[in-house]
């Protein structure tokens, strides 16, 4: 936990006294202003979309067939015994 702040503990004492509901909306907004000052920060140091990272793992060429997937079994399976 972070260390005490007079100052956070004034507010504290402070909005105690609001509803469930004003307290939800201040921390909500206190949460998205936190968030936009993290985005800031990343500006320019994200990565790649999720679209690239996609694009990365799809071959460029479309699935073998199933007879191709059979035949590649059967030279495997003769490779094999054939040693």
């Amino acid at each position: 936990m972070v260390a005490s702040n007079p100052e956070v503990e004034s507010v504290l004492q402070r909005v105690k006294s609001w509803t469930a509901e004003s307290r939800i909306a201040l921390a909500r907004r206190v949460l998205e202003s936190v968030e936009v000052e993290a985005l800031k920060g990343t500006v320019g140091l994200r990565g790649k979309s999720a679209e690239q990272v996609l694009g990365m793992w799809s071959p460029g060429t479309s699935a073998p067939t199933d007879e191709e997937c059979d035949q590649f079994l059967a030279d495997e399976l003769r490779r094999k015994h054939a040693s």
